[in-house]
This record gives C-alpha cells, structure tokens and sequence, in this order.
C-alpha cells in the first residue's frame, strides 16, 4: 500500500479528496476535511469531525432584523411574535 494511502486510513490526509487535515496527526480512523467530501464519499457522523457534526447537525440561524438575536429560521416569526409584538 502506498503511503498516501496509509496516510488516508489513518486520518492524516482526508479520506476523500487527499487534503492534509491540519488539527492533528489522525487518530487512526478515515477522516475529512469537509463535510461535502464526507457525503460524497457516503460517511456516517462517526466518521466525520466534531465540526462536520454540529454543521450537520444545526438547522440554519438567521437574525433577528429588530434585536439582531440569532434564531432559527423556523422560529423566527415565532420569535417576531412573542418578543416584538407591534
């Protein structure tokens, strides 16, 4: 096997695309560096980072155009409602 390869396996070099990921030296299971190049290549949330996770795991925010609050876009005339009621 090559030592790109390894380097993939391991976690040093993302396991789709080959991009060195800078946070440490692997920790011995396939990683990447995005979470675009994790579902290209089919990951599940094991095998994605802490921060592919909460990316994926966040529903979009958007704020408030009166009190400038982060809310959900779900939830923002929710919040439009309750808290600016004019």
């Amino acid at each position: 096997m090559g030592e790109m390869a390894e380097m993939m396996l391991d976690g040093t070099l993302c396991g789709g695309c080959g991009a060195y990921i800078d946070d440490d030296d692997g920790n011995g299971i396939p990683r990447y560096c995005s979470t675009q190049c994790a579902r290209d290549c089919g990951a599940d949330q094991l095998t994605m980072t802490r921060k592919e996770r909460h990316a994926a795991n966040h529903p979009a925010r958007t704020n408030c155009t009166i009190c400038r609050k982060r809310v959900k876009v779900a939830g923002l005339a929710d919040h439009m409602r309750a808290v600016h009621p004019a």
